[in-house]
């Protein structure tokens, strides 16, 4: 969704950049071609790989604004932080940045972790059931797998991978560590077996890696910790965008944009409408897209990965 993005970002003058989810920097050097006031781009990712391939391209993306558009204003400051985006607040208070323009998060498993079999992403090639996005993970998939009690592995398939047969599948799983400890994806795969129903187009370990996957990175808890101090980093203007690719990450970033934009929660069967309503919060933020943005038709023809983004944008008062 990278023109999606730019078009969002169009209008606000952006000397200071924040993408936290830098991944191989294809919407960090968009945006820095594009906005050739920009003076700091910070990016963020835990993965080390990440850094290594982005900052060439940023570079050179810098190099590119600057010979390209007189409105530049100088050499733009590169900050690559290996770390979280959920430390986005330490780590903008240790850089001394004292307010952002826009913010960036691309969220979920990119390519580069899904095209590599020994990061241990992906069902479709045989690698070490790994699953970290970065070192700094407390945990990996093979400690879940082969160590957590049967309904603690149900609990993750079912919150986290929406997975209708939590039960089974984690029954299956419990049963074949019995045999020898699961190693492998392949062998996480041969454990998991046939799953009932149909399944079209989505193979059916699809819902189980993606479960375990983001208990391994905590990856709801870095979202709902993100968006809060994102909020508070940006200027008046501001604009922090967010791409989400399954329905639990849409509906946090939804539910806290629309907090934020003083939105009260919506009546649950403890509070009717005939009882007193709770207090609206704080208006900070007004809401750019009221229904979130998805990709073109043309651009899932092109990457089938792209099918199921969702971008929500919000702008800072």
């Amino acid at each position: 969704m990278l023109e999606e993005i730019l078009e969002c970002f169009a209008d606000v003058e952006t000397r200071t950049h924040v993408d936290g989810t830098l991944g191989a920097g294809g919407h960090a050097a968009a945006m820095i071609t594009r906005h050739a006031e920009m003076e700091q781009f910070i990016g963020f990712d835990v993965d080390r790989s990440a850094h290594a391939l982005a900052q060439p391209r940023l570079e050179q993306a810098r190099e590119k604004a600057a010979a390209a558009n007189a409105r530049a204003t100088g050499t733009l400051k590169l900050s690559l932080v290996e770390a979280n985006f959920r430390q986005m607040r330490e780590a903008l208070k240790a850089l001394k940045v004292d307010g952002v323009d826009s913010i960036l998060l691309d969220l979920g498993v990119s390519s580069m972790h899904l095209d590599r079999a020994e990061r241990g992403f992906s069902f479709m090639n045989d690698g070490p059931l790994d699953m970290r996005m970065g070192e700094s993970a407390k945990t990996t998939a093979e400690e879940i797998v082969n160590t957590w009690p049967e309904e603690e592995i149900g609990r993750i398939l079912r919150d986290y991978g929406e997975e209708r047969h939590w039960r089974l599948l984690a029954k299956r799983i419990c049963e074949a560590r019995v045999e020898k400890d699961i190693k492998t994806t392949r062998e996480l795969v041969e454990a998991i077996g046939n799953v009932p129903g149909k399944w079209g187009s989505i193979h059916p370990a699809t819902r189980t890696f993606q479960g375990i996957r983001i208990a391994v990175n905590d990856e709801l808890g870095a979202v709902e910790d993100v968006i809060p101090a994102a909020i508070e980093a940006l200027r008046p203007g501001g604009r922090l965008a967010i791409i989400s690719f399954h329905s639990l990450e849409d509906s946090i970033v939804k539910k806290q944009f629309r907090k934020f934009a003083g939105f009260a929660e919506p009546l649950s069967e403890e509070v009717n409408r005939y009882m007193p309503q709770p207090e609206k919060p704080p208006k900070i933020v007004r809401l750019i897209t009221r229904k979130p943005l998805v990709p073109s038709a043309k651009e899932i023809d092109e990457n089938v990965r792209s099918r199921s983004a969702k971008l929500r944008v919000c702008e800072k008062l």
